[in-house]
């Protein structure tokens, strides 16, 4: 209970408010006695809820009261005490006083000689009447309090203490209003937070990579550059090359060729036909281009058995099945190409689809110098491919969070460049998620199964989905890891299951 000090005279208010009905609590006082003669007093006083209502964070109590002339005998008093229960716990009010004719005037005398002691204790009343006064007036009671939660279930009494004119007390309690009437609640909308993981720098390797059909003379190994479609296939090749060796930051580390023969004719033949013929394109772009010897790694496959088999079978071949059970027999690749002949469609084979088995695949490996963000910054309009996602990262954060040039940058060209990169896919998730497409986010996210940051953007998404369990799953996992998301996540998992 809330600890009263002294009461017994304050200043008179009078305000004026709307009316709302609740309840109507009727107080009526009789028998009371005077100093001069026992007589009977019949009066009442009429109470009426307004609000008792949370509003704007706050308890809103307003009531009115009516009290007639004759409610208190000229030599007592009448205190209403407004009260808030809730299961056991009582929460006085600022109190209203009635008091009657010589009451008030023996008030007045006493604060006139009292101490300074006595009135530094003394609680003055939100309102005070006279009845000698006031004659059957309506007064307004309005108090507003910081809302707390034990409110929720509280109710709102009023306790009237009558003090007779020998001193005597009598004490009555009236429900005023049963239940407090909240404030509309809005679902709780979470405020979780995505991890970002700055990329590690890296050492920028890069390459260009092609097949070129080349035509030989029968059983030659020797390129011939103006031979049939020698010259259209060689400059795919010189193309290739110009193009990284014509860029200032760029340096060949690697070159990779393979070549392969179709499966017509003896194996040990064509074995030999291949590896001769790998060497001839190596030979000649060595030569061309003044390479050293050493950043050349060349190969060969005698015939291109594992590419007939995908030729075939996506194809509509009338024999198509027989000619899979012939590739993916035990045989010898002699015997195999035996069994293919005496099959109708091997004429076919032979026209349509060895010519293109015969084919030299190479690879351009070569490394890219680093950047400063500035000369990032062009680049990563001009020449992203040129930039690590360590520097594209830095162009995005230069741009500033936010900014549509740092979303693209993260959402769509780092992926783009490295799109199997861990980082790169957890990152992009991350603003599709602020982006609320959680969808998307999602299909990323499942793509980096080990990386700690993704794990908390996936309970994060669950979060916003819904799936409490599951996002509870994911962010203590990532807590666990150390990602400091999680733990503020967490606890805004909390306020869902309480709150919604």
């Amino acid at each position: 209970m809330k600890k009263n000090k002294l009461r017994g005279y304050g200043i008179v208010t009078q305000n004026s408010l709307l009316k709302t009905h609740y309840f109507i609590a009727f107080i009526t006082f009789i028998s009371f006695s005077t100093f001069v003669a026992a007589q009977q007093y019949h009066g009442s006083a009429l109470v009426e809820s307004l609000d008792f209502c949370e509003r704007n964070d706050s308890l809103l109590i307003r009531f009115s009261i009516q009290i007639e002339s004759n409610v208190v005998p000229s030599c007592g008093s009448v205190l209403f005490i407004p009260e808030i229960r809730q299961k056991g716990r009582i929460f006085e009010l600022p109190y209203i006083q009635v008091n009657g004719a010589a009451r008030s005037k023996a008030n007045r005398r006493w604060f006139a000689v009292t101490s300074k002691g006595w009135l530094a204790n003394y609680e003055a009343p939100y309102l005070l009447v006279n009845t000698n006064k006031y004659i059957n007036d309506q007064f307004f009671y309005t108090l507003k309090l910081p809302f707390e939660s034990w409110m929720n279930e509280g109710s709102l009494y009023i306790r009237q203490e009558v003090v007779g004119c020998r001193a005597q007390v009598n004490m009555y309690t009236y429900k005023l209003n049963d239940q407090l009437k909240l404030a509309p609640r809005e679902p709780y909308v979470a405020q979780p937070l995505v991890s970002l993981v700055t990329p590690a720098e890296e050492f920028k390797t890069r390459n260009r990579q092609g097949s070129a059909y080349l035509d030989f003379q029968v059983g030659s190994s020797v390129i011939l550059p103006d031979f049939r479609r020698n010259p259209v296939e060689l400059s795919k090749i010189d193309d290739a090359l110009l193009e990284v060796m014509s860029d200032e930051d760029s340096q060949i580390t690697e070159l990779f060729i393979e070549g392969y023969a179709s499966p017509e004719g003896k194996y040990a033949s064509n074995e030999k036909l291949a590896r001769e013929r790998s060497m001839a394109l190596k030979e000649y772009i060595r030569s061309s281009y003044m390479l050293s010897e050493k950043i050349f790694t060349v190969r060969s496959v005698a015939e291109d058995w594992d590419g007939l088999r995908a030729v075939v079978d996506g194809s509509d071949f009338s024999q198509k099945k027989q000619i899979l059970n012939i590739i993916d027999s035990a045989d010898d690749y002699d015997r195999k190409e035996a069994r293919l002949k005496d099959l109708p469609v091997y004429y076919r084979l032979l026209k349509d689809v060895f010519p293109e088995l015969r084919r030299v695949e190479y690879q351009i490996n070569y490394a890219v110098r680093n950047y400063t963000t500035a000369e990032a910054r062009i680049l990563a309009n001009s020449n992203p491919e040129n930039l690590s996602q360590a520097e594209l990262y830095r162009v995005a954060m230069e741009y500033g969070k936010g900014s549509n040039e740092y979303k693209r940058i993260v959402i769509e060209v780092i992926p783009k460049y490295h799109d199997n990169d861990p980082v790169a896919l957890n990152n992009a998730a991350a603003l599709l998620i602020e982006n609320n497409e959680l969808s998307t986010a999602l299909r990323l996210l499942e793509k980096v199964p080990t990386l700690p940051a993704a794990w908390n953007n996936k309970g994060v998404v669950y979060m916003m989905r819904g799936e409490l369990d599951k996002a509870i799953e994911m962010l203590n996992q990532a807590k666990v890891a150390g990602v400091q998301e999680a733990a503020h996540n967490l606890q805004e998992v909390d306020k869902l299951g309480i709150k919604n």
